[in-house]
């Protein structure tokens, strides 16, 4: 007879032991899953770099189209023209105004400001000198009153 031997069958080898992540064996695993992550942060930081550049860029413009507007305002507001003047120091009003303007620039504006109308108040006072100084019926007389003093002595 034969017999036959009933053998139970292999036991499964039991399943390592985990080891904790931060023991020496597996650091270069941990390391490798991090790789996206340091990918997408740097993504993130080169991204915030170049918006960054570009507003500072786009201020960069602003400020300079702001001082070409600021330049022909002040030569407008130095002309001899009466209206082009009026219009050169409205236009400083504005630009003195904006979030532009550094410290600098409006001190700039209002020195270039100021200087128109010490001129216009110095011709003003020179105007009003020549009127009491003229002697009646002289024929010098300033521009604006020209015509009505020539309609005076008719």
């Amino acid at each position: 007879m034969l017999s036959i031997l009933i053998t139970p069958p292999p036991a499964a080898p039991p399943d390592p032991p985990l080891t904790p992540v931060g023991s020496g064996a597996q650091w270069w695993e941990v390391l490798g899953a991090l790789g996206p992550l340091a990918v997408l942060m740097a993504a993130v930081l080169t991204f915030i770099i170049g918006w960054k550049t570009l507003n500072q860029r786009r201020r960069a413009d602003q400020r300079s189209e702001w001082w070409n507007r600021a330049q022909w305002a002040i030569e407008a507001s130095m002309s001899d023209d009466p209206r082009r003047q009026e219009t050169g120091l409205g236009v400083l009003d504005l630009l003195a105004q904006s979030d532009l303007a550094g410290e600098e620039e409006t001190a700039i504006i209002s020195i270039a400001w100021a200087r128109p109308l010490t001129a216009l108040m110095d011709s003003n006072a020179e105007m009003g000198q020549n009127e009491t100084t003229s002697t009646p019926g002289s024929e010098e007389a300033d521009d604006d009153n020209s015509s009505t003093a020539a309609g005076a002595r008719r």
